[in-house]
């Protein structure tokens, strides 16, 4: 697989997300699940496809008449590094702003605690043992 370089639009994101639900799906379902979150053109919706299969981060089938997309890269990947460029150029590397926030703005639940308590006793371990 060729390197993902570039980053991706607020639209391509959207795209990007229903391809992700999906797995693999055709141009036009994908147009079709895209109409509820914005009304888009089917060609403008090709265009994005055909972009993100250039981009690296769709790959496309050719099944009888139609093209099969699906993802060529996992949302976890991508998710990953869009936050540490985020942490990294906005935030000038610190987590805690991001943290503060995320639990500020909504409830979280007892699993989601649970979660976090868990990391960080897990980065004071790891904290420990370089000491160590």
């Amino acid at each position: 697989m060729n390197t993902i370089d570039r980053y991706l639009s607020r639209a391509e994101w959207a795209i990007m997300n229903i391809c992700w639900q999906k797995g693999k799906a055709s141009a036009r379902d994908i147009f079709d699940e895209s109409l509820k979150e914005k009304v888009r053109s089917y060609h403008t919706v090709k265009t994005m496809l055909d972009r993100l299969v250039v981009k690296h981060y769709l790959e496309r089938e050719k099944f009888g008449p139609i093209w099969l997309y699906r993802p060529a890269v996992p949302r976890t990947k991508i998710t990953s590094r869009e936050i540490e460029t985020f942490v990294s150029t906005v935030l000038d590397n610190t987590f805690t702003p991001l943290l503060s926030f995320l639990a500020g703005k909504q409830e979280l639940t007892e699993k989601e605690i649970e979660e976090l308590e868990k990391l960080i006793r897990e980065k004071k371990k790891g904290i420990n043992h370089e000491q160590s």
